[in-house]
C-alpha cells in the first residue's frame, strides 16, 4: 500500500543518515562553545559525546557578583582569559521509538567544564581554574526540518560538583611612589570545592552524515 511505502521510504532515510555533528549555541554567554558527535544505535536509543573551548564565564561572574557575594576573586582580580576545555557525554531514550525523527527523549549525561585564568601576582604571574562537573537527567526533543539538518531542543538538572582554588586580591604600598598596587594570590589555608543543583538549557543545532552505503 502507499502508506507502506511511504513508512519504508520514510525509515530508509532515517537508517541513511546515523551521525550527527552538533554545535550548541545555548552556553555562549556561559562562555563555552561545544561541539558533539551523536550516533543513532537504534530507534529507541542514541549516545552523543563531545569536546568544547571554555573562555569566560560571564554569566557565572555575574551571579557570582550580583547575588553569592563570595570572597573568591576569580573574576574580579586583575587577570587575563586563558582557554580551557570541556568535555560531555550522553544517552538518550526515545520511547516512541522515534530519534532523529521529531522525537521526544529522556536523558543521562555528564559534563566537565574547566575555565582558566592568569593572574598577576606580587612577585610573578600565576594560572588558576574553575571546574564544573556535572551528572544529570534531561529531557527533550529532536526536530528534524530536512533530511540533512536537525534541531536538538533540551533543558535538565543536575548534580554539580565545583572544585577551584580560592583567589584572593590583596594590595602592597609601591616605596617609591607611595601609590596600592594590587595583586592577587592563592589561599592554600581555605577549600574551594563545594556542591549544588545546576541548572542547563541546550539549544543544538545538527548537521546528519550519510552512511556512505
Amino acid at each position: 500500500t502507499r502508506s507502506t511505502d511511504t513508512e519504508r521510504s520514510r525509515q530508509r532515510k532515517l537508517n541513511r543518515y546515523p551521525v550527527a555533528i552538533k554545535y550548541n549555541v545555548a552556553p555562549f554567554f556561559a562562555g563555552h562553545y561545544p561541539f558533539s558527535v551523536e550516533y543513532r544505535v537504534s530507534p529507541y536509543v542514541t549516545v552523543e559525546g563531545g569536546l568544547g573551548l571554555t573562555t569566560n564565564n560571564s554569566l557565572d561572574a555575574f551571579i557570582n557578583e550580583a547575588i553569592v557575594w563570595d570572597n573568591n576573586a576569580f573574576y574580579t582580580a586583575e587577570s587575563k582569559v586563558r582557554p580551557g576545555a570541556s568535555q560531555t557525554a550522553n544517552v538518550k531514550i526515545f520511547p516512541g521509538g522515534d530519534s532523529y525523527d521529531d522525537g521526544f527523549y529522556i536523558g543521562f549525561f555528564i559534563q566537565n567544564r574547566r575555565y582558566s585564568k592568569l593572574f598577576t601576582g606580587m612577585d610573578q604571574n600565576f594560572l588558576s581554574f574553575k571546574q564544573n562537573f556535572d551528572q544529570g537527567l534531561m529531557i527533550g526533543t529532536q526536530l528534524r526540518s530536512s533530511d540533512r539538518v536537525m534541531v536538538d531542543l533540551s533543558m535538565g538538572l543536575s548534580n554539580r560538583y565545583i572544585n577551584f582554588p580560592l583567589v584572593l586580591q590583596d594590595y602592597t604600598i609601591d616605596p617609591v611612589t607611595g601609590q596600592e598596587r594590587y595583586f592577587a594570590r592563592l589561599d592554600e589555608t581555605q577549600s574551594g570545592r563545594s556542591q549544588n543543583i545546576g541548572f542547563f538549557v541546550g539549544v543544538k543545532l545538527g548537521y546528519l552524515l550519510d552512511r556512505g552505503r
